[in-house]
């Protein structure tokens, strides 16, 4: 018996560019069936930039809506993350608006770009927030992290009314601990960042409980210096991504897995010999741990996107480089079912992608269970009126520096499983069945993008080539991964019959019952009868006449 399970393969790849005259950077992006949300900084709209900035499009890439916002003259505010909710935008920014300026805060809008609430919150001086989180709960809370100079890292508790619930600062080491990233998860608060142990920089995780109480910290670290900017909770299992400084190379992307015990799985260091990687945002699609941030292989920075399976093993990388160089970076990504949306910022047009050669290294690191020191803050919260403009960005119009997101879709896995039974039989009855399960991924098919391009960079392990032109260029890459498991289990039970071999046979009977004379009397009978009556007469009256004859004359 054979049992094909398949899908069609085919990599779907998109890249929208928008922005204006100044510089525009995407901060985060959240996808979700209802529409595409980004957010982040510009020059390019609205009075007094830098402002904060949401835009919106919808899922097939058409513009929806934007607006710009500031809180106050000479502000320079910024937009660095958000999350939705019950059709709900809450974004998370920083401003230097307010007493004791910088100070953060969140605003409120619905999916059409209406603002429906702000508040600001200021927590002393130096602060500055970086990741928000929700809990979709029927009294949903947010949750954000950020840090304040001197008092360490910051975690806040807020209603969707933007009240605060509770907040703390806490240090896992000391006064200069920043708290990256937020994730909630199974009734648990998870933050990561990243500690100073006096001789270097390590990241961390922490885990808190509703109420704020801390539940587990772990540290990890080496001699040099690591920090995480992104967390991941799936299937129990924990991801921080950032960066190393690894020994004998440069900075390089880090991915560490800790299962639900907060135990470490694996580490892994990923990159090139020649250039600095990072990993900035971190999403799960289609089974796969995909890691964005930033590459200078080929020199100035490119986007950096790599998949990594359960294991930690690399599926496949590639970077998003602009044509013409200048500095690209990923600053966030999203998913959606087995696509991935990485955001950032371009420089120049077109952006396409280079299959990235890089370098996976286990690491060993120190793990250390610590348990930070906690102090409840009051943050003192105001709600000033932003600012609100309107405005159209220019799509895929080359400028200064543009916001970007592009869509990603790997090819779907392919998985055969082939089930094999052999029966004998005899005096001796011996039946054996043997299950034969070998399943194939494909990771990467072929991969064509065709767009008009200025320069095309073809990336190998040392070197690089570039290509100018003015036409329209196709650039083609073959990578596959091809992972091959088969296991066989075989289970055999034997009868021996000592005397007889009885053979059991089941057949189906089908009974059906006819009637002799279904017709009436009158109709069918009697006439018969009658007619026999006639027969029986004519042949006794013959009889008759036959035994009634003399005898014939005697000479």
């Amino acid at each position: 018996m054979l049992l094909v399970q398949a899908a069609t393969a085919e990599l779907v790849s998109f890249r929208r560019s928008y922005g204006g005259a100044g510089d525009d950077t995407t901060l985060d992006i959240y996808v979700d069936s209802n529409g595409i949300y980004t957010v982040g900084r510009t020059t390019s709209f609205g009075p007094d930039p830098p402002n904060a900035f949401l835009t919106i499009f919808n899922n097939d890439h058409s513009h929806r809506c934007s607006v710009s916002f500031n809180v106050g003259s000479g502000s320079a505010d910024e937009a660095v993350a958000l999350t939705v909710h019950a059709g709900r935008i809450y974004v998370l920014g920083n401003t230097n608006f307010g007493p004791n300026p910088p100070n953060h805060f969140i605003a409120v809008f619905d999916t059409s770009c209406n603002i429906q609430g702000f508040r600001l919150y200021d927590l002393g001086v130096n602060e500055a927030v970086n990741d928000i989180a929700v809990e979709p709960a029927a009294t949903p809370y947010l949750y954000v992290v950020g840090r304040q100079s001197v008092s360490g890292a910051y975690l806040a508790k807020i209603d969707t009314s933007l009240n605060v619930a509770w907040a703390r600062f806490f240090r896992v080491r000391g006064g200069d601990d920043v708290a990256n990233a937020v994730v909630f998860s199974g009734g648990r608060v998870y933050v990561a960042g990243d500690s100073n142990d006096g001789s270097s920089l390590n990241m961390f995780v922490s885990v808190f409980d509703t109420a704020g109480s801390h539940s587990a910290t772990r540290e990890i670290g080496g001699a040099n210096d690591e920090q995480a900017f992104d967390i991941l909770v799936s299937g129990g299992n924990i991801y921080l991504t950032g960066y190393t400084d690894y020994a004998g190379r440069m900075q390089e992307v880090i991915l560490a897995k800790l299962d639900s015990s907060y135990a470490v799985s694996w580490i892994k260091a990923f990159g090139s010999a020649t250039g600095n990687e990072r990993g900035l945002a971190a999403a799960i699609a289609g089974g796969l741990v995909y890691v964005v941030g930033q590459s200078s292989a080929l020199g100035s920075l490119d986007v950096l996107m790599a998949a990594f399976a359960s294991d930690g093993s690399l599926s496949h990388s590639f970077l998003i480089a602009g044509g013409g160089g200048g500095d690209d970076v990923g600053h966030a990504v999203s998913s959606l079912g087995s696509c991935v949306y990485p955001a950032g910022q371009h420089v120049n047009l077109p952006l396409f992608y280079v299959v990235f050669d890089g370098e996976v290294n286990t690491v060993v690191m120190s793990v250390n269970t610590l348990t930070p020191s906690t102090t409840s803050v009051t943050p003192a919260a105001t709600s000033p009126s932003p600012a609100v403009s309107s405005f159209t960005p220019n799509i895929d119009t080359a400028a200064a520096v543009n916001s970007f997101y592009s869509r990603f879709c790997p090819d779907a896995i392919v998985s055969t499983t082939t089930t094999t039974t052999t029966t004998t039989a005899g005096t001796t009855v011996t039946s054996t069945l043997t299950t034969t399960t070998t399943t194939t991924a494909y990771a990467i098919a072929t991969t064509t993008f065709v767009q008009t391009s200025s320069i095309i960079v073809l990336l190998s392990q040392t070197s690089y080539t570039t290509i100018p032109t003015t036409t329209t260029q196709t650039l083609s890459t073959t990578t596959t991964q091809t992972t091959i498991a088969t296991s066989t289990t075989t289970a055999t039970t034997t009868l021996t019959a000592l005397t007889t071999l009885t053979q059991s046979t089941t057949q189906t009977a089908t009974a059906v019952t006819t009637i002799a004379f279904p017709e009436p009397v009158s109709t069918f009978i009697l006439p018969m009868l009658l007619v026999m009556i006639v027969v029986v007469m004519a042949t006794a009256l013959i009889l008759r006449r036959r035994s009634a004859q003399p005898p014939p004359p005697m000479f």
